[in-house]
């Protein structure tokens, strides 16, 4: 067995570009999986652990205000099991001479969604306000600070008592405008009741309830009855943003390893399976010398197996040691999106699966080779394989073109077509590479798309008017009129009986800056409600169907026809007319205006009824910085796919070259120049790159289209699209890493020996 095992080694190093391939595909196979579970599993422990020691809450009420027998009767129904009450409010801080937004909120005794402050507790009698860390971090704010508040013309001067972090807010935002964290312009904060009252003067009742509950559709209509028009909207951790946000993003991360793992994988059995076999099948004659010698079918079929098995657990090994360094890469990223107080990878047993899986994959490959060749006698393997015929594949119609031919490309293509599994194999490797790297460059651009569609497209105001709630009906109409602005009334709604959580209901007056459009590209027209494509899926809507609306602030509630579905990519939710919403016997109360260019900014802005200002270039910049920060995921699909085309196809013609390394040195004799030698390779490889990318196109769109719904949401619903500069820079890609096979066989020419090469058992 010693002498087996020298020759596995010499084998290894005379061939190790060959085996090279192997060990790098077992090596991406593993590294891509363990890599992103390592981060998507992590991120889902530390949202675990920190959902368990805060006791977040199961769901979250906002009413207008809760007096203390509604509380009682809230806290005594059979599905609630705790439940506090908070009071919060928005008020702005300049800092830098810059206006910066914060929700302040009472700070509760119950237990429920307790503030991370390093093992500290709020003390609820403070004279002072607690931060949020990332809000104090980016204004280089720090405990001892004073910040001044603006609350209603009045100015409350707080000491900062410490930073924390609310497992409520994983993911801040800060205003339904944004897409993404505005960690700089909006924080929250937490304050004693005692400060609310005295130095802020807010003497209303509560406003936010935090529960602890099961059976969430029966406790909505519970408290919707006992609340009445005080309710606004009832969240689940499910629903609400600032925590869903974070779950799904674990939710795309865990879709994108085993999605994108899958089909490299697959396209990784078929690289190692064909190289393995091939690399044994070309010592034929090793094989029959070593039974010759002696050696039994068992023994030999264990020595090849170790060929695969070898090359795979270094590959896997190697794979294992490098997940750590991709995990924390991507985990990176997300930290700048997300507030958590622990970050940190984890592991499954999943990964260890998927590396066994590799091994087997590499040693069985080997050993099905080997025993492929063991039905022959030592005599006649010594002579070679000569039972591979090529095949008459052509038509009587096509014989004369055939034979225009020059004698060389008939050759390359007889040999190419006698060969299916080769052919297929480079096929194969063409329709991978480009659908991974289609993919990785449409996914951002499918984002990129969203954005603009949203900003620009969609909706076309520059600024938007966020009014105050207390504000009369006379007032509102005098800054429509003034700012020539487009009046909106967004509210929360239930929808009956399919829906499962509150949606955002946007009821519009006439005006120029809202553009929506159904499937079937019609406005939003009088008549009828109009449902977004991501709800209508999720809740089985169809056009024609009636919907039972009960929106927030009032006890009514009334039927709507659909009358169409909305292509849309701003937030999911319902949309309607004013005179449809009016119809139906509903007050319409204006809560933003949509404005286009003003020289009254700085009237506006001193404007107590606007309590916001917010500039659509603004949100476009937020939303883009989402798309941003998932920018090391789609480079890291670009780099698989690129490297899966180029280790698919280099491994090709490396294998290409040993099988045909006599035939080149008979050219080579019969006076072909190397130039004609690989033009022969050339006009192979261009064919099974132009066959490859015909089928690779509309797999990558097909690709595209089922992966980038992976990162849809209950908010946000994205549509496959891949620009055409992207689309021509993934396909010069695709040839440029096909072809570079060309460059392989012009510098193993130069190095070919032609008397080794034509030597043969005779």
């Amino acid at each position: 067995m010693k002498f087996l095992l020298r020759k596995l080694i010499r084998t290894v190093l005379k061939n190790w570009q060959q085996f090279f391939s192997v060990l790098l595909m077992a090596f991406l196979s593993v590294l891509f999986y363990t890599g992103l579970e390592g981060t998507w599993n992590g991120m889902q422990q530390s949202i675990n652990q920190y959902t368990r020691e805060s006791n977040l809450a199961d769901s979250w009420v906002q009413t207008t205000g809760i007096t203390n027998h509604e509380f009682q009767q809230i806290k005594r129904l059979p599905s609630v099991k705790s439940v506090s009450k908070t009071t919060e409010i928005s008020v702005k801080a300049k800092v830098d001479h810059q206006v910066r937004y914060v929700n302040l909120s009472t700070a509760n005794a119950s237990g429920i969604s307790k503030p991370n402050l390093n093992g500290n507790k709020i003390n609820q009698y403070a004279n002072g306000v607690y931060l949020n860390k990332e809000f104090a971090q980016s204004n280089h704010l720090k405990k001892g600070d004073f910040l001044t508040f603006h609350y209603q013309n009045r100015k409350v001067k707080l000491r900062v008592v410490n930073v924390m972090q609310s497992p409520e807010k994983m993911y801040y935002t800060g205003s339904a405008d944004f897409l993404s964290p505005q960690r700089r312009n909006y924080g929250y904060g937490i304050i004693s009741q005692k400060s609310l009252n005295e130095k802020f003067r807010y003497l209303g009742p509560a406003t936010n309830l935090a529960l602890k509950n099961h059976q969430t559709k029966n406790t909505e209509r519970q408290i919707r009855r006992i609340l009445g028009s005080k309710f606004i909207t009832l969240s689940t951790r499910e629903s609400d943003p600032e925590i869903a946000t974070a779950i799904d993003r674990v939710t795309q991360i865990r879709n994108l390893s085993i999605l994108f793992s899958a089909i490299f994988i697959l396209l990784s059995i078929l690289a190692m399976y064909t190289t393995i076999k091939r690399l044994i099948d070309s010592q034929q004659s090793d094989i029959a010398a070593l039974r010759a010698l002696g050696y039994s079918n068992r023994t030999l079929t264990l020595y090849y197996s170790l060929y695969g098995l070898v090359i795979g657990v270094i590959g896997t090994a190697f794979g294992w040691l490098m997940a750590p360094i991709l995990s924390n890469f991507v985990l990176k990223s997300q930290e700048k999106m997300f507030s958590l107080p622990n970050w940190q990878i984890s592991y499954t047993t999943n990964s260890l699966f998927v590396a066994v899986l590799v091994i087997a994959i590499c040693g069985f490959s080997a050993m099905i080779a080997s025993r492929s060749q063991q039905h022959l006698s030592p005599a006649e393997a010594l002579k070679g394989n000569s039972s591979r015929k090529s095949k008459k594949i052509f038509l009587e119609s096509w014989q004369r073109l055939w034979h225009k031919l020059p004698i060389g490309n008939r050759w390359a293509w007889r040999d190419s077509l006698g060969n299916p599994v080769r052919m297929l194999m480079g096929i194969v490797g063409v329709v991978g590479g480009l659908a991974l790297i289609m993919t990785g460059f449409g996914t951002k651009d499918s984002m990129t798309h969203q954005v603009n569609e949203n900003f620009g497209h969609e909706f076309t105001y520059t600024r938007q008017l966020d009014l105050n709630s207390q504000n009369s009906a006379r007032t509102n109409q005098r800054l429509i009129q003034q700012t020539h602005g487009q009046a909106l009334s967004t509210l929360s709604a239930a929808v009956l009986p399919r829906g499962r959580f509150d949606r955002p209901l946007t009821i519009v007056c006439k005006g120029k800056f809202v553009h929506l459009k159904t499937l079937s590209h019609h406005k939003v027209q009088n008549g009828g409600i109009y449902v977004t494509q991501g709800i209508a899926k999720t809740a089985h809507i169809k056009v024609g169907d009636q919907l039972q609306i009960k929106p927030s602030l009032t006890t009514k509630s009334a039927d709507f026809k659909v009358k169409g579905i909305l292509k849309s990519s701003a937030v999911q939710g319902l949309y309607l007319t004013r005179r449809t919403w009016e119809n139906h016997h509903f007050k319409f109360v204006p809560n933003k205006i949509l404005i286009g260019k003003t020289a009254q900014l700085k009237s506006l802005m001193a404007d107590s009824a606007v309590s916001k200002i917010v500039s659509m270039k603004a949100q476009r910049i937020n939303a883009q910085r989402m798309v941003e920060n998932l920018n090391s995921i789609f480079l890291l699909i670009q780099a698989f796919g690129i490297l899966l085309a180029v280790i698919i196809l280099y491994n090709l013609g490396s294998l290409s070259f040993t099988e045909r390394s006599r035939n080149y040195a008979t050219f080579r004799i019969l006076g072909f120049q190397r130039s004609e030698i690989r033009s022969l390779t050339t006009s192979e490889n261009v064919a099974i790159t132009i066959l490859g990318w015909c089928l690779g196109v509309p797999f990558g769109f097909w690709f595209l289209a089922k992966y980038i719904t992976t990162f849809s949401t209950n908010q946000i619903v994205y549509y496959p699209i891949l620009s055409m500069p992207n689309l021509l820079i993934a396909t010069l890609i695709t040839v440029v890493s096909s072809l570079s096979t060309v460059l392989l066989v012009g510098r193993r020419l130069k190095e070919l020996n032609m008397i080794a090469a034509t030597k043969g058992v005779e």
